[in-house]
């Protein structure tokens, strides 16, 4: 692995060595080759999926044990590295649920918050964050063009009352999209890896 190997891979290589003490040099050795060839060259998302599918190193090893018909000479204690809040599936969650609902639950504030916790968190992609990020003003300003063009078609001196720009089409399409949005954060985020 090279220095621009990404973290997530470097820690899970350490997680499989740990795991596989006690199983025959040569043995752990192939295993851990196959899996740093399997890793090899990925950026640190598809890393992260592809780990996924891996699973655990304690259950590779405990695969391999059971093959050879050996137990594990000592009990292998596999502690997950320290990280930050930002980086748990908790916070990934809360983010995507105030960005869904926190605006109903604190108007304005709560989905601020959530936008903020969803720039915070490392459960999604760059363009996922621009996305979400934009969608609810996006349909928002949507709205209020709509209701505009309506208002003055619908006015025969063309004059746009002010309180059709703030008023039920901005309702009816900015409060579903805030929910959409949430619901997409929660799906694009689901089978993550949280480093």
């Amino acid at each position: 692995m090279t220095d621009q190997t990404p973290q997530v891979v470097r820690s899970y290589l350490a997680q499989l060595d740990s795991a596989l003490e006690g199983i025959p040099a040569e043995l752990a050795r192939d295993i851990r080759s196959g899996v740093e060839e399997e890793l090899a060259g990925l950026d640190a998302a598809t890393a992260s999926e592809r780990i996924e599918e891996l699973g655990d190193p304690v259950f590779i090893a405990a695969e391999a044990r059971d093959a050879m018909g050996t137990v594990p000479a000592r009990a292998v204690v596999l502690e997950a590295p320290a990280s930050s809040l930002s980086a748990s599936r908790g916070f990934a969650i809360t983010a995507a649920l105030l960005v869904g609902i926190g605006g109903f639950i604190v108007p304005i504030a709560g989905w601020i918050v959530g936008m903020v916790m969803m720039w915070m968190s490392s459960a999604w992609r760059r363009w996922e964050k621009w996305v979400a990020t934009l969608a609810i003003p996006g349909a928002a300003i949507l709205a209020g063009i709509v209701a505009a063009i309506g208002s003055a078609l619908g006015q025969p001196n063309g004059e746009v009352p002010i309180g059709m720009l703030s008023g039920w089409h901005v309702f009816l399409i900015g409060v579903p999209s805030t929910i959409v949005v949430g619901i997409w954060l929660l799906w694009r985020a689901r089978g993550r890896v949280f480093a």
